[in-house]
């Protein structure tokens, strides 16, 4: 299996993988004035929906920048669109449109006009559902499920290996070279987890 292949499969399926510099630098190069964004994969309105979620999924708060500070769904859409083979293309497409379906987004109601209470709905609806909820499910509701657990998945990957995030929220240490044994991570970091 090639490289590329073994990438683009773990990076939407496991929502997160080591960040090789091919990857570090699609995610650096997304930096974009928010009103100028236009996607290059998804839809305007699929891009608006995008937005809304991952803020949702990592918003801002007062100790650590959010997932739209790092700009987490520009970097989603250049993957999808640069790493993605067809095939994986489609399935992520398809999984976007089963979210704007759950949104009822249409022509006659754009993205714009949803409240961030629909957002936080949906999300509620569909990835705080106990197990035997999810099991109930009809087909179309699977299809949201985990197209919102990949997202949630790609999200939270996409937000650690930011520069910003690597550099300023984690453990960082550009020159590691001191190998302490077995501590704590409390006593090794502060409880920080280790940027890549």
């Amino acid at each position: 299996m090639d490289r590329r292949e073994a990438l683009k499969g773990l990076g939407f399926s496991m929502g997160y993988l080591v960040a090789t510099p091919t990857v570090i630098s699609l995610l650096q190069s997304c930096k974009t004035d928010v009103v100028s964004w236009k996607p290059s994969f998804l839809t305007i309105d699929e891009g608006v929906v995008l937005r809304n979620l991952v803020d949702l999924i990592l918003p801002k708060t007062e100790a650590s920048p959010g997932a739209l500070d790092v700009n987490v769904p520009e970097f989603i859409d250049v993957y999808a669109n640069k790493a993605l083979d067809e095939q994986k293309q489609k399935e992520y497409k398809s999984g976007i449109e089963a979210i704007m379906d759950a949104l009822q987004v249409s022509e006659k109601k754009p993205a714009s006009t949803l409240k961030t209470a629909d957002y936080d709905t949906l999300l509620a609806t569909y990835l705080k559902a106990s197990k035997e909820e999810q099991e109930k499910f009809s087909d179309e509701e699977q299809k949201v499920l985990n197209a919102l657990y990949g997202l949630r998945g790609t999200s939270v990957w996409a937000y650690r290996t930011s520069q910003k995030i690597g550099e300023e929220v984690l453990a960082y240490d550009p020159i590691p070279g001191v190998q302490l044994g077995c501590i704590s991570v409390e006593e090794a970091t502060g409880g920080k987890r280790w940027s890549l």
